[in-house]
């Protein structure tokens, strides 16, 4: 097989979740424009089905940090600390009593997850939605906006999720 001259290369979600690759190559005949159209037409063609294009974790800027939360904007403006993103799996309930601590997986923390407080559970209005005996699946697709902090070695590990946002 000849190398295309160019090639599309994209991740979607389906409608029932799952997270697909399509790849549209240039056939040789194909000038430029028609192959830009028809990659158009195809991602249009997708979104009719019900798929959206999949978007990959990323650094946030300082201005996304959630609002009431003071001492995680100020870690952020001053660099002590860095807000990245992952795709939420499941959260549990990890310590219950007065101070009930939950904990968020998905991405590269789905054996333990990062911790999130129930303040962040109640801005996104899941809170009361949560079994507290189970792991709870979340219903679409939903990100978790979490900070980094550097520990005693000097690397960077997840400290809390601090926003958890519905994706669309």
């Amino acid at each position: 097989m000849q190398e295309a001259r160019a090639s599309f290369n994209g991740y979607f979600l389906s409608p029932s979740g799952s997270k697909d690759q399509f790849t549209l190559r240039q056939a040789d005949e194909q000038s430029d424009k028609e192959f830009v159209l028809r990659v158009s037409a195809f991602i249009k063609l997708l979104a009719e089905q019900g798929w959206t294009p999949w978007v990959a974790a990323a650094v946030v800027d300082s201005t996304a940090v959630a609002e009431g939360n003071d001492r995680a904007a100020k870690a952020v403006q001053n660099g002590s600390a860095a807000q990245k993103a992952f795709e939420l799996e499941s959260i549990q309930l990890a310590a219950g009593g007065e101070h009930p601590r939950w904990v968020v997986k998905g991405g590269n923390f789905k054996k333990f997850g990062v911790t999130c407080w129930p303040e962040v559970l109640d801005a996104a209005g899941i809170a009361e939605k949560l079994d507290p005996m189970k792991e709870n699946k979340p219903t679409g697709r939903w990100l978790a906006r979490y900070l980094e902090r550097q520990n005693d070695e000097g690397r960077l590990v997840p400290d809390k999720v601090v926003e958890l946002v519905k994706a669309a």
